[in-house]
């Protein structure tokens, strides 16, 4: 009887928490990766206790917000590798030049042998091989 009214003040407590979110996750993950070695078991300490914070946490407006900022520079971290990884797929593809004139870069598929490209911001004409 004891227990269901411990599991009941709990419950009661934890009605309002913010709740586990993908950065608690993450915050939980990164602790748990430093906890395996003993130099770094103060910061995963840290870390832990920072993703328990948040879960726990009542102010859901300011755990939204930092959130949507943790969420924003995931994103663009993303990118960053997404572009990376495109452009060496696009290698297989095109080979790119740069136009003697203006270093305007220009994208032309491979195989094709010797072409004459035409640069299209100066219109300057130049052989190359692809």
């Amino acid at each position: 009887m004891k227990f269901n009214n411990y599991l009941n003040k709990l419950s009661y407590y934890f009605k309002d928490c913010y709740g586990f979110d993908r950065l608690s996750r993450d915050v939980v993950i990164v602790g748990a990766v430093l906890s395996l070695t003993r130099y770094t078991l103060g910061l995963s300490l840290v870390f832990v206790a920072y993703g328990i914070f948040r879960t726990c946490s009542k102010n859901k407006y300011k755990r939204y917000q930092e959130l949507s900022r943790y969420e924003n520079i995931i994103s663009i971290i993303k990118k960053k590798f997404l572009g990376v990884n495109t452009s060496f797929d696009e290698r297989k593809k095109y080979k790119i030049f740069k136009c003697p004139n203006c270093s305007q870069k220009l994208r032309v598929p491979r195989k094709k042998g010797k072409i004459v490209i035409t640069c299209k911001k100066c219109g300057n004409e130049f052989k190359g091989r692809t």
